[in-house]
């Protein structure tokens, strides 16, 4: 899908053929005037790694899921692999070029069929908050609704900033492994050299062809539009349900749906969730438990997830309750560190997200219980739905689960620690910045 790259340009004229047709050079077309409707999702797809393969099955269950009936419009951003990535499909016809997709109906699970709105520079590095300013902008031009939302697909890993943490794996079973009691979806369908294996987590975001570059939570919250509430903000990635990333977008969406663990590089059943994406009023709970559904029915390592949604407006008051344990200062044991962690050890990144409410109740549940029942008593009207299954990659047993999950800070990790005292609003909010740490 992918024959020509004009270079020198910062954005590339509008399109409207489908990705596989596309040919030689031709005048460029009138932008495409779409019917504002009810509710645009725009999905912002950073997969120029060994995710890409997922991307085209995302795509295409999408396009198979897609009716015609929502009142409303799905587009992707698609950041592709460099047609030179190991990752690239085998095929005459790859298109590297970054593009807009509208998600139209189509049952051909082997080819991206929805019509290009708009072609990019592969000079532009996805991973520059700037660039989804950019996307952003342009979805809302062309496919305006009432209502927007936004869904990021690609690596993650919380509010780690990009440089601080070791790089996680979300290992999943080889196709055909017995132990897993599960045959790959991609059997016969992933490129030769492409990595069934493991998925490799960043901060968000990884983009091989810009050295790497990930994509700093606090950053991306300052470039998001101001005055515009997303009616939700939802992650595709690893670790992203962390209490300080929601904290930094929560004046941008009215909920927040993501993961406080890694996810399988197939992340959500799109075929399950675009009809409570498009309902009126955004059924955020029917697509986290779509999403959960599909993992609880799984056997073996396959049968892992950790899915959380957060009311956004409500998370000042867990900031409050939490703060007030916090200057009342920590019990003789000071700060547990025993709690439930979503961190695997294997992976690197055990001691960098333990569950918010268990860290509470084993740091203050017999010095202040009425201060954790006040706290508990918030975290119940933020976080509207949770759901976790009981181990994580039969590795990582889970034994309770808010929704959430937050750094505890400790001095044996300082850069980390400087950079959540100093970067992330959440740190001063409830308080936990100040505590005194071993």
């Amino acid at each position: 899908m992918k024959k020509q790259i004009v270079i020198g340009l910062s954005l590339l004229g509008l399109a409207v053929c489908s990705v596989s047709c596309r040919k030689s050079p031709a005048p460029e077309p009138e932008p495409p005037f779409l019917k504002k409707k009810h509710r645009t999702v725009i999905e912002y797809m950073v997969a120029d790694n060994n995710l890409y393969p997922y991307a085209e099955l995302d795509i295409n269950e999408m396009e198979a899921a897609w009716d015609d009936r929502f009142d409303g419009y799905m587009v992707v951003f698609l950041y592709p692999v460099a047609e030179t990535s190991r990752y690239a499909p085998a095929r005459a016809d790859y298109d590297e070029d970054p593009r807009l997709l509208l998600i139209a109906r189509d049952r051909n699970a082997g080819t991206m069929s929805s019509r290009v709105l708009k072609r990019y520079d592969r000079l532009l590095d996805p991973t520059d908050p700037e660039t989804v300013k950019q996307v952003i902008e342009d979805a809302v031009i062309l496919a305006p609704a009432d209502h927007y939302a936004l869904i990021f697909w690609s690596h993650g890993s919380g509010w780690i900033p990009q440089g601080l943490g070791q790089p996680l794996k979300s290992t999943q079973p080889s196709a055909g492994d017995d132990a897993s009691g599960a045959v790959s979806k991609l059997e016969g369908w992933v490129p030769a050299g492409a990595d069934r294996a493991g998925i490799m987590t960043y901060s968000f975001g990884q983009s091989n062809s810009h050295g790497n570059a990930e994509m700093e939570i606090d950053a991306l919250a300052r470039t998001l539009p101001t005055g515009k509430l997303f009616d939700f903000i939802l992650f595709d990635a690893c670790h992203m349900a962390s209490v300080e990333v929601v904290w930094e977008l929560k004046d941008f969406a009215a909920y927040l749906i993501a993961s406080a663990a890694e996810t399988l590089a197939y992340g959500f059943p799109y075929e399950a969730v675009l009809a409570p994406m498009f309902e009126k009023e955004a059924d955020v709970k029917g697509m986290a438990k779509a999403f959960f559904d599909d993992y609880k029915e799984r056997t073996g390592a396959w049968q892992s997830a950790t899915i959380g949604v957060v009311r956004c407006d409500r998370l000042p008051a867990v900031a409050e309750a939490l703060r007030a344990l916090c200057e009342a200062g920590l019990p003789a044991a000071g700060i547990s560190y025993a709690g439930q962690q979503y961190g695997r050890s294997s992976m690197g990144f055990q001691n960098t997200f333990y569950d918010l409410t268990d860290f509470v109740r084993r740091t203050w549940g017999a010095s202040d219980p009425e201060g954790v029942a006040r706290f508990e008593a918030a975290m119940d009207e933020a976080v509207v739905f949770a759901a976790a299954t009981p181990w994580l990659f039969d590795q990582l047993k889970i034994g309770t689960h808010c929704g959430l999950s937050c750094y505890l800070p400790r001095s044996s990790t300082p850069l980390s620690l400087e950079a959540y005292r100093t970067r992330f609003g959440w740190s001063g909010a409830s308080g936990m910045g100040n505590l005194i740490v071993p």
